[in-house]
Parts: structure tokens; sequence; C-alpha cells
């Protein structure tokens, strides 16, 4: 876990008072316990009762669920992107056949906590998958217009039937919260670069192009 996308002042205040309350807790659950002798010695060994353990806990619920409620707006802010996108993505590289650039259908699926975001992307043609790619590094970052871009770095995994080399390349996409629709440019070592737009469709990741395997 990191705190890169958390309010550094809003955080270092919420963890004192979080450690005031976990300290409170803690004091009375060890007095309640302290009539049953069985489970103060059992609570002497388990990490979790600790005022720390409590700390912990409280982060880690916040860090994986709690980030996307309002009433965490105070510590950390940023729009929830978790989800599969469908789209297209057009490509620089001109297709002998039409000498028109290459569009390619494109199926995004972001998982995110409030210190992470992966993103997988499938990238087909006529209802096949043709390739993969999974971010190596992101990054989420905030405009001075408070819209939020996600930058990231990523390598890409061609099918065995397709004639192209694996590669890693960079994308940069603008989130529209409004429509929920990421869009963008993407480079690559194979100095080929294109524009990626996807929409949101769905909560549910399937891990693949489309319901076929």
């Amino acid at each position: 876990m990191n705190f890169k996308n958390y309010k550094t002042i809003s955080l270092i205040s919420f963890i004192s008072i979080l450690a005031i309350i976990c300290n409170f807790l803690y004091l009375w659950f060890d007095e309640y316990i302290s009539n049953f002798p069985e489970l103060k010695e059992i609570s002497n060994y388990i990490g979790f009762l600790s005022i720390l353990g409590l700390m912990t806990l409280f982060i880690e619920l916040i860090d994986k669920y709690l980030w996307k409620q309002s009433l965490t707006n105070v510590i950390i802010e940023i729009p929830n992107l978790n989800g599969r996108y469908k789209g297209t993505m057009t490509s620089s590289y001109i297709d002998p056949s039409t000498n028109a650039p290459i569009v390619l259908d494109c199926v995004m699926e972001i998982s995110q906590t409030a210190s992470s975001i992966q993103v997988h992307t499938y990238i087909g043609k006529d209802g096949k998958q043709t390739s993969t790619s999974e971010t190596i590094c992101e990054v989420l970052k905030k405009k001075s217009n408070n819209f939020y871009t996600l930058y990231y770095n990523y390598g890409n995994v061609s099918n065995l039937n397709v004639e192209l080399n694996d590669h890693k390349g960079t994308a940069y996409l603008d989130y529209f919260k409004d429509i929920k629709s990421l869009k963008g440019n993407y480079f690559n070592e194979r100095r080929n670069s294109g524009t990626i737009i996807v929409k949101f469709v769905s909560n549910v990741l399937i891990g693949r192009f489309n319901e076929e395997l």
C-alpha cells in the first residue's frame, strides 16, 4: 500500500485522530475481556486487537472499500474507474489494403483501490482477440481544471497467430466522469501511436476480450 493519492495534511490529521479512537476502543475492549481470563490470554497473542492492528484494519478498509464513499473525501478524493470499458483504438499504422489507419476494437478492464490502479487491455478485430496488454506502472493525476488523467506504461503480448511482436508503450487517457469515458493517446516502441476512446459498460470483469474463449 502507498499513500500517493491521499491528501497528505488531511491524512496525517486523520491518523492522529484514528490513533486516539483506536486507543480508546482497545482500552475499552481490554477492560471488558478482563472478566474472561481465557479471552484475555488469547488477546495477548492476536495482533489485530492491538492499537496498531486496529489502525491497520481501518486503513485497509478505507483503501479497499470506503475510499469510494463521499465521507472519506476529506483524506482522499479520486474518481472510481473500476469496471469494464469498450471502444476503439485507432493506430497510426496504415493498412496497405485500404490506405487508411487501422481501427481496432478495444476492451479495457480497470481494477482500482485508493492506493493502486491496474489496467488490462484487450485488442481485437472482427470479434477475435489479437493482443493483450497489462500496465507496468500507473499514475492518476488531477489537473488544474479538476479533471483527471490516467498515465501508464504497459507491456503488450500479441496472439501467436498474429504477425506482430510483443512490445512496450505508454498511454495517457483523460477521464470524463459525467459520461464514464476515457479518451487519450498512446505510443509504443514500434514507433506507432494512436488514440483510444472507451466507455464504461459494466462493473463485471471477465479477463478477456469477449465472452468467447
